[in-house]
């Protein structure tokens, strides 16, 4: 089991991937069913269902995360970046850098380097993202 996952590692990124798409996905449509039924809640009751309800339903349920740097309609704000992206991908390609360097998993270093490279690129390419974005000069 121990070599199985020494070799096979790297695949709980796309697996954590899948997860966290099933899971979003899986509480849009909670958010939609209880939409629909509070709407049918009032239909019942025989009311008329306030206007502000009516228009989040029109609205498309984008679940925006914490870290995004997005605005409500889903335009990059300017002068945000993304700082936590940028982070992310620097830790990762230190801790794989140090996990090649100190040898931690035997004699696979060139791997871990290899991953460190790919990482620290994603990290400089998400900083010269936030660097030269692009917007509204009257914001």
């Amino acid at each position: 089991m121990a070599d199985l996952f020494r070799n096979y590692w790297w695949l709980l990124f796309p697996l954590f991937w899948f997860i966290s798409a099933g899971w979003g996905s899986l509480m849009r449509y909670k958010r939609t069913q209880a939409k629909i039924d509070l709407l049918k809640t009032y239909a019942a009751s025989g009311k008329e269902p306030p206007a502000e309800l009516l228009a989040n339903l029109d609205k498309p349920d984008y679940a925006r995360p914490e870290w995004s740097d997005d605005d409500e309609g889903g335009r990059p704000r300017r002068g945000r970046g993304h700082a936590f992206l940028i982070v992310l991908f620097a830790g990762l390609a230190g801790v794989f850098a140090y996990t090649g360097y100190a040898g931690w998993m035997g004699e696979s270093q060139s791997e871990f380097y290899f991953i460190a490279l790919i990482m620290g690129v994603m990290s400089l390419a998400f900083l010269a993202s936030s660097m030269f974005r692009g917007g509204n000069r009257d914001d």
